[in-house]
């Protein structure tokens, strides 16, 4: 696979190696507590606990915390009231009830405010949002040595070397980068089953092999993600979406994000078979806290590094670069975005460095990082089909005319109305 290589803790995966089970072994279930939100708008305040009695795996960070600047205080830009008169008019153009949105620029808390029905904190399915937060979940574990980026799965399940399809070869790189692949989770029912396991249904997935050599090809899809989530569960034996409780959300405070059980309708509790690549929920300063923490090199406000830089940088480094473009919306299919380990690279540099990160939802949710002018945001939406959310009405050929109640063109208005821009796409076309 493409993009830079590290090393991380060779000694500890052999050691993981030799003391994990392949077996199907039972599982502590999670006790997350978030109320029922997946399929209806909330402002209920309800917070998230577990009952795991294993705390995060960091340190403090040597280099101390910082105050958080995101507050509930209600914060009113009058350089965003025409973005506010943009959206809301959307909004209400398809009859949803609410937006909102946080800006943080230059350290400061320069817009956080809810619209219509929306309250600061309203809980929304975040979709694919979903995929920046366990991408995360899992380079912790990178970081601690337990699992390694380019060291085939095999590694962590002997078995996997016999499988059709040679799965076993597939590496953490790549299936953090979509690149793995494997088949559609969409053709893997358990995936989406509440009576199923993520171990169980990943033994499953893996048994379907693969459609094209790993590394070959990108094809943006849930299957790639579901698969590390199953591994990071198998050698911690702490379910995923309680790994996720430990290791990101209860150290930045996150109190209203957790992962619903798949198919299940709504259920956050007892989830042992999450949608790690779409199944989280979250509100607009849980998310912030999230990406106040990687602007801020991967430490938490109290101190606590989350993750290390060097993990920091493989995320929001390119991994795809040689790969062929497959499959991914439309809009991106045409601009061949760059993708790295979790999140998207929707704007670079010259030298291909990012210039905006972002993991946008297929609800509409899009947090973004934006270092040419030094903010984060979170944009927050739940539209289920009343308006169209999938793209970018910018790009030619892309369902035109249809209200696109969110899309890119949020980083570039948000920047603009604070003052500054970002420069035109402008990806080859390598097909």
């Amino acid at each position: 696979m493409k993009g830079t290589s590290k090393t991380y803790g060779l000694a500890a995966i052999a050691l993981v190696a030799l003391t994990v089970s392949c077996s199907d072994s039972t599982r502590a279930r999670s006790t997350t507590s978030v109320r029922e939100t997946s399929d209806t708008t909330t402002s209920d305040t309800s917070t998230s606990d577990t009952t795991a009695d294993t705390g995060p795996p960091a340190d403090p960070a040597e280099d101390g915390g910082y105050a958080s600047v995101i507050t509930h205080e209600v914060v009113d830009n009058p350089s965003l009231d025409a973005f506010q008169e943009k959206v809301t008019g959307l909004a209400k153009k398809v009859d949803l009830p609410g937006v909102s949105l946080l800006v943080v620029q230059h350290g400061e808390l320069v817009q956080q405010e809810a619209w219509g029905e929306y309250t600061l904190d309203t809980i929304v399915p975040i979709a694919s949002g979903s995929k920046w937060l366990s991408a995360a979940t899992i380079m912790t574990l990178v970081d601690d040595g337990t699992l390694a980026l380019d060291a085939p799965i095999s590694t962590y399940v002997p078995e996997l070397e016999d499988v059709k399809g040679k799965v076993g070869t597939i590496t953490l790189r790549q299936l953090l980068s979509f690149t793995s692949g494997l088949v559609k989770d969409e053709t893997i029912p358990c995936t989406a089953d509440p009576d199923s396991t993520m171990q169980a249904c990943a033994a499953i997935l893996l048994k379907a092999g693969v459609v094209h050599p790993p590394g070959d090809v990108f094809r943006y899809g849930g299957q790639h993600l579901y698969l590390a989530a199953a591994i990071a569960e198998h050698v911690t034996g702490v379910p995923f979406a309680e790994l996720f409780q430990q290791r990101i959300a209860q150290p930045l405070g996150m109190a209203h994000t957790a992962f619903v059980q798949s198919g299940s309708g709504g259920q956050y509790t007892n989830v042992t078979n999450p949608n790690p690549a779409g199944g989280a929920i979250s509100t607009l300063g849980d998310y912030g806290r999230f990406l106040e923490m990687l602007v801020h090199g991967g430490v938490a406000p109290d101190g606590m590094r989350i993750l290390s830089e060097d993990a920091i940088s493989e995320m929001q480094a390119n991994q795809i670069e040689g790969a062929e473009y497959g499959t991914a919306a439309a809009f991106r299919m045409q601009l061949e975005s760059p993708y790295g380990l979790g999140e998207w690279l929707d704007w670079t540099d010259a030298d291909g460095d990012a210039l905006v990160l972002s993991s946008d939802g297929a609800f509409g949710f899009r947090p973004w990082i934006d270092k040419a002018n030094d903010l984060f945001g979170v944009y927050l939406i739940n539209d289920r089909g009343n308006g169209y959310v999938e793209g970018n009405p910018n790009v030619t050929g892309n369902d035109e005319g249809k209200v696109h109640t969110s899309g890119n063109w949020v980083f570039e208005d948000v920047a603009e109305g604070l003052g500054g821009s970002l420069p035109s796409i402008n990806y080859p076309n390598r097909a």
